[in-house]
């Protein structure tokens, strides 16, 4: 078969290409894996070097076994009389100089540095590729993990509320069955009515806003039933509430908070609540006094809206503002926050 040196290296080229192929999904799928991530630093190098090696030996091993033709050398004879043409004569190289190695020589210089940069590419973009990669699939185990611990914390926070809020309120209705008083079925009602909405629709992460401010509304008027002439309670919305959402039972702490502390069988007191609604923003502010013989015993810890605050931080990070303000004689809550 005549030597055809064009497909000679083509064979080459796939053998190297091959190699390359073989040793990327190598050095992905178990090299970085079971030795690289296990900290196992000398084997991963060594296996590295090894197959190094064995890459740049390809072509010497290839030229080697490959038949190439014998060079000749060429000597021209030039006849003494100069009129007659010039004899070109071909004779064989010498004896000691094998073909293979010959042609091997002129290869080495140009083939050992570009192969040592094919292989270091091979081995940055498949090292690269499966880094970012476990990268990646770590960012998203983390997010499910943190999604996981924030909606386990919101239900043990809602799990917190709700009892705290159901009890303050059966007392209520409790006095008004001792009183014998006729608003004692209106307020089971409501009460029925604000269990719904705290066992059924507050299970979700948002609701309409609509229903947490019915929910509001049947909670103040619970509380209107004990109060005296002497409270006055002023409740005003403003803005367009529909088709808008929000996280559930964000207004009940500082509310059933004002009607604790801020409320006196003896003394005239005055609790405001007001809500203002945007398109995407909502303003939700409590008014109320503070008289001193609410403020003592063992309830006054602060749960409901420590845990308010907490469920804010975490369903409104960084789209909301809570302020407090805690004076000898007053309370202030001014809530605002972007509505989704």
């Amino acid at each position: 078969m005549p030597f055809n040196p064009e497909r000679k290296l083509q064979l080459l080229f796939f053998t190297t290409n091959l190699f390359l192929v073989g040793f990327y999904y190598l050095h992905s799928l178990i090299l970085i894996p079971r030795l690289l991530a296990e900290r196992k630093i000398v084997p991963y190098t060594g296996t590295i070097l090894a197959l190094l090696g064995l890459f740049i030996f390809i072509p010497y091993v290839y030229f080697q076994f490959v038949e190439l033709p014998r060079p000749v050398f060429i000597q021209n004879i030039l006849p003494p009389d100069g009129n007659t043409p010039r004899i070109i004569h071909m004779i064989p190289p010498p004896g000691n100089m094998r073909p293979n190695r010959f042609f091997f020589r002129r290869m080495a210089p140009f083939t050992f540095p570009g192969t040592i940069m094919m292989f270091l590419l091979i081995l940055i973009i498949s090292g690269g590729i499966k880094i970012i990669n476990q990268w990646f699939r770590s960012e998203r185990r983390t997010e499910e993990i943190e999604k996981e611990k924030i909606s386990t914390e919101l239900a043990l926070l809602r799990s917190q509320v709700n009892p705290h809020f159901l009890f303050n309120t059966l007392n209520n209705i409790y006095s008004l069955a001792i009183a014998n008083s006729p608003d004692t079925a209106t307020s089971i009602m409501k009460l029925s009515a604000i269990m719904r909405y705290v066992l059924d629709d507050a299970k979700s992460n948002f609701v309409p806003l609509d229903k947490e401010i019915q929910f509001l509304e049947n909670y103040i008027s619970l509380q209107r039933v004990r109060l005296t002439e002497k409270s006055i309670i002023n409740f005003t919305m403003l803005g367009n509430t529909a088709d808008k959402h929000i996280a559930p039972l964000l207004f009940i702490a500082f509310a059933e908070n004002a009607f604790k502390y801020g409320i006196s069988t003896h003394q005239h007191s005055v609790i405001d609540i007001h809500l203002n609604v945007a398109d995407t923003y909502l303003g939700f502010t409590v008014a109320n006094q503070k008289f001193q013989n609410n403020q003592a015993g063992p309830d006054n810890t602060g749960i409901g809206i420590n845990n308010t605050k907490r469920r804010l931080e975490l369903i409104y990070h960084n789209k909301h503002s809570l302020l407090i303000e805690n004076n000898a004689n007053s309370f202030l809550i001014t809530l605002t926050l972007d509505l989704v």
